[in-house]
Parts: C-alpha cells; sequence; structure tokens
C-alpha cells in the first residue's frame, strides 16, 4: 500500500504541477485584451500610414501632371521666342530693303529732277532762238 500510497502522492503532485504550469503559461484576460489594444492600435496606425502614403502618391501624380504641363509650356514658349527671333530677323532683312529702296527711290527722284531741270534748260533754250 505504501507503494500506492506514494504512487498516489506522486500522480497528484503531477497533476497539480501539470495545472499549475499550464495556468501560468497562459495568458490572462487582462494580457489579452492589452494585446488586442496593442494590435488595434497598430492596426490604425498602419491604416493612417496607408492614408498618407495614398496623399503622398496622388501628390507626386500631380505633381507629374504640372511637371509635364510645364514641359509641355516650356517647349511652347521656346518655340515662340524662336519664331520671334526668326520674325525680328525678316523684320531686319525687309528694313534693310526698304532702306535700300528708299535710297534708290531718292537716287531716282533726284536723277528725275535733274532731268526736269535739262529739260527745262533745253525747253528754255530752245523758246529763247
Amino acid at each position: 500500500m505504501r507503494v500506492f500510497r506514494n504512487g498516489r502522492l506522486v500522480i497528484g503532485f503531477s497533476i497539480s504541477l501539470f495545472f499549475l504550469i499550464n495556468f501560468l503559461g497562459c495568458a490572462t484576460s487582462s494580457r489579452i485584451q492589452a494585446l488586442e489594444e496593442k494590435i488595434e492600435v497598430n492596426s490604425e496606425k498602419a491604416e493612417q500610414a496607408l492614408k498618407e502614403c495614398q496623399g503622398a502618391k496622388e501628390a507626386v501624380e500631380d505633381s507629374s501632371r504640372y511637371s509635364a504641363e510645364s514641359a509641355a509650356n516650356a517647349q511652347r514658349a521656346e518655340a515662340a521666342a524662336s519664331r520671334a527671333e526668326t520674325s525680328a530677323l525678316q523684320a531686319k532683312k525687309a528694313a534693310r530693303a526698304a532702306e535700300s529702296s528708299a535710297k534708290r527711290a531718292e537716287d531716282s527722284a533726284n536723277k528725275a529732277e535733274n532731268s526736269a531741270r535739262k529739260t527745262a534748260d533745253i525747253y528754255d533754250r530752245i523758246i529763247a532762238k
């Protein structure tokens, strides 16, 4: 009986030790609640970070669109400047041509005036005879 009694004592002690280890190893409801709160806080932070990421992505897309528009505007401005430069060169060329034509017209007018004087002199001589 002693063996049986000692065996019961050992079995009882083993069962008690087993339950003690299980209860100490298990998380309490307050620990579980604290972990759930941490998970919820981290989930909210992740959602906030995702929203900020979406906002940043939209800002980048807007920036890219504005950058593309700016590049297109810069190209149009460059083309307009090139056309203006070409027009200015053509205007200078036309001004030179007009100046040259004015000089020729002045020379022609002087020649016509001289011819008119000569003709008038010849006419006066003929009439005077």
